[in-house]
C-alpha cells in the first residue's frame, strides 16, 4: 500500500544500480555459495557450521531457535561456531540476529532471506546473507557432513552487475487504494545500496561505529535521485510548473535495463508492471527535453478532489478556502496526469488528456499504443501538430471492453513518438463488465 498517492505527490519506486556487493561462503567442500552483505571482517580460518535449528536454548522451540532472536541460542553448542538463521517476518532488524549470535558465543552468521539477499546490511560479525537455492545447497551441505565448517569472506565489490536495474525487493507497489485511478508509483530511482550522508551523531550495525557515510537502501535512498532530476528540470526550466516536471520525469522513464531487457521485480524475477516501477527509470539526460509534457494546476486538482469524493473540509484544509462541488466535475480518470487509470470500466469508456509542446519549430507526433489485454484502444486525433513552442493540443482515447479482466488490472501504453521523441504513458484498466 502507498501512503504517498495523492497526483501532486511524485511517488518513486526503488531500483538496483550495477554495483553488489558480494561476501560469498567457502564451504568445507570445496564448494562457494553467493552471499551478499557489508563485511569488512576476515575469517582466518574455516570455522564450525551450526544451524540455529539445533541449538536452541533450554525451553526454546527448535523453530523459533532458527529466527536467532536474543536468548534463543544455546551459548555451548555455538560458540566458536558461524551459525546459520533464518528470517522470520520481512520487517525484523537483521543486524540483531548477529548480535544474538554473538551473545551466545557464535562467530559468523549466514542469514537465509531470500526477499534482501542483495542488500548490504551489516553485522557485528562476519556475515551474509543468501537466497533460496543457496540457501537449499548450505541444508544439503551440513545434512550430509559430520563435522560441517565454513567461512565467510570479506566484501568485494562487484562492479558492471547485469541485468541492472531491477525493481528491489522492499519496494512498495501498487494499485492506489484511494483512487485507483491515479497509477502509484510513479518512477523508479535508484534505492538499492547507496552511498549516502549519514550524521555522525548515529551509529550503525558494525559495532556501534560513528561513520560520515554509510550504505543504505530504500525508497528513502530512491527519492532523493528523482528529487535530484527535478531540481535540473527547474533549473533548465524556470518555468515549468510542478506537474510539468512531474510530468518530463515520468514520460521519459525507460523500461529495459542494461541487457536491453524489460525491469523484472527482484528477487523472484517476475515480469515487473507499472504497479511496480511506475512509469519506468529515471531517465535524467531525456527529461531534460521531453518534448510534451501532461500539465496541470490548482483548479484541476481542485475538479479531481471534488470527483473523487472530498468533503468541503478536506478541500479547505487543502487549499484554504470553501470549495462548491456542485457543479460535475470531470470523472477522475480524466485529469490530466501522465499516466492513464480506469479502475472500473463498465463498458466503454473515454478518457481526455492535454499536451504542452516544447520544441523549436513544427513537430508532428503519432500514437503507438499498447491495448490492454482484452480492451480495444483507439486515440483520436491519431496524430498531432504543432506549429510552435508552448502550443496545446487535445485527444481522446476510446476504451472498448471485449471481456471482463477477472478483478484485476491489465496493462497498457500509449505513446507519442515524433520529433527525436518518446513520450511514454502507462495505461492500467480494470474492466468490471463489458
Amino acid at each position: 500500500m502507498w501512503p504517498n498517492v495523492a497526483p501532486w505527490i511524485l511517488t518513486v519506486a526503488a531500483s538496483s544500480v550495477d554495483r553488489k556487493f558480494s561476501s560469498n561462503i567457502h564451504l568445507g567442500n570445496s564448494k562457494v555459495l553467493k552471499g551478499f552483505s557489508l563485511n569488512p571482517l576476515e575469517m582466518e580460518k574455516f570455522t564450525g557450521l551450526i544451524a540455529g535449528s539445533a541449538a536452541p536454548a533450554k525451553g526454546v522451540s527448535p523453530q523459533n531457535a532458527s529466527f536467532c532472536k536474543s536468548g534463543s541460542l544455546d551459548p555451548s553448542l555455538v560458540s566458536g561456531k558461524i551459525v546459520v538463521c533464518k528470517t522470520e517476518l520481512v520487517s525484523e532488524v537483521r543486524r540483531l540476529k548477529a548480535e544474538a549470535v554473538r551473545a551466545s558465543g557464535g562467530v559468523g552468521m549466514i542469514l537465509s532471506d531470500p526477499q534482501a539477499k542483495e542488500i548490504g546490511f551489516q553485522f557485528v560479525i562476519p556475515s551474509t546473507i543468501i537466497g533460496k537455492e543457496e540457501t537449499e545447497e548450505l541444508e544439503r551441505y551440513i545434512s550430509t557432513e559430520k563435522f560441517p565448517v565454513a567461512k565467510v569472506h570479506p566484501t568485494a565489490t562487484i562492479l558492471n552487475v547485469k541485468p541492472a536495474p531491477d525493481l528491489a525487493a522492499f519496494s512498495s507497489m501498487g494499485p492506489n487504494v484511494v483512487t485507483p485511478e491515479i497509477i502509484k508509483p510513479d518512477v523508479t530511482g535508484p534505492g538499492l545500496n547507496i552511498l549516502a550522508a549519514w550524521s555522525p551523531l548515529a551509529t550503525d550495525g558494525t559495532g556501534g561505529r560513528s561513520v560520515d557515510y554509510n550504505i543504505i537502501s530504500g525508497t528513502s535512498m530512491a527519492c532523493p535521485h528523482v528529487t535530484a532530476l527535478a531540481a535540473i528540470l527547474k533549473s533548465s526550466h524556470p518555468d515549468w510548473s510542478p506537474a510539468a516536471i512531474k510530468s518530463a520525469i515520468m514520460t521519459t522513464a525507460a523500461l529495459r535495463g542494461n541487457t536491453g531487457e524489460l525491469i523484472v521485480r527482484d528477487p523472484d524475477g517476475a515480469q515487473a508492471t507499472p504497479f511496480d516501477y511506475g512509469s519506468g527509470h529515471m531517465n535524467p539526460v531525456a527529461a531534460v527535453n521531453p518534448g510534451l509534457v501532461y500539465d496541470f494546476g490548482p483548479s484541476e486538482v481542485v475538479d479531481f478532489l471534488c470527483a473523487t469524493g472530498a468533503s468541503p473540509a478536506q478541500l479547505r484544509n487543502l487549499t484554504g478556502q470553501l470549495v462548491d462541488c456542485k457543479k460535475s466535475p470531470p470523472a477522475s480518470y480524466n485529469f490530466n496526469y501522465p499516466s492513464i487509470g480506469v479502475s472500473s470500466m463498465n463498458g466503454s469508456v473515454s478518457v481526455w488528456r492535454t499536451v504542452t509542446y516544447y520544441g523549436r519549430g513544427p513537430a508532428t507526433y503519432v500514437a503507438h499504443v499498447e491495448c490492454p489485454a482484452g480492451v480495444r484502444t483507439k486515440v483520436t486525433p491519431a496524430e498531432l501538430k504543432f506549429a510552435e513552442n508552448g502550443e496545446k493540443a487535445s485527444f481522446r482515447l476510446d476504451f472498448t471492453p471485449l471481456k471482463d479482466s477477472n478483478g484485476t488490472f491489465v496493462f497498457g501504453a500509449l505513446t507519442w513518438m515524433g520529433d527525436g521523441h518518446r513520450v511514454r504513458s502507462p495505461v492500467a484498466v480494470n474492466v468490471v463488465s463489458v
